[in-house]
């Protein structure tokens, strides 16, 4: 009877665990419009500026959530920072009808928004979603940087003063030995 007492919280652990984990793995926004589903997020997380990424798309009908639908060429990816934006194709993925990525590179630190745009089957679609924030590496890289070294500009011009120093110095002895 212990035996079995034992196994009642590992059980229960071992079921929040799997319930959960799903949940944390994933930061993709479900997103409905008209008869289909959006999932929408970042190909990589988390989202590091100036590191390649993108948009990672599933796109579904409401009535088969999770039968993807393939060869969407009516729809336009717009990624949207503060004021700028910039439209990019979305390329399907072959193997997995309903996939489609878009890659970028962000460039700043904050908050993006996806926004989609256009027509699946007669139905008009326009969704935007603000995926998980961008961030500097900070504290997620490992391990820590070394702090900064001189910009190469400043190398630059340190190294023809000295080697200017040298010739002048080297010609001083010259003079002086004569």
């Amino acid at each position: 009877m212990s035996r079995r007492r034992n196994l009642v919280p590992l059980a229960l652990v071992l079921a929040m665990v799997a319930v959960l984990l799903p949940v944390a793995a994933s930061a993709h926004e479900k997103v409905e419009s008209g008869d289909y589903v959006f999932e929408i997020g970042w190909l990589q997380e988390p989202v590091i500026v100036g590191e390649p990424n993108g948009l990672d798309l599933f796109v579904a009908p409401k009535s088969d959530p999770e039968a993807g639908i393939a060869d969407l060429t009516t729809l336009q990816f717009t990624v949207e920072y503060g004021s700028a934006s910039q439209t990019y194709s979305l390329a399907p993925d072959e193997d997995a009808p309903g996939h489609y990525s878009a890659g970028f590179i962000p460039t700043r630190v904050g908050q993006y928004t996806f926004h989609l745009t256009g027509t699946i089957e007669d139905q008009s679609i326009d969704v935007s979603v603000e995926p998980e924030e961008v961030v500097e590496a900070g504290t997620l890289a490992f391990p820590e940087a070394t702090t900064a070294t001189a910009p190469p500009q400043t190398l630059a011009i340190a190294g023809i003063f000295f080697g200017l120093c040298g010739t002048i110095l080297g010609a001083i002895a010259l003079l002086k030995k004569k």
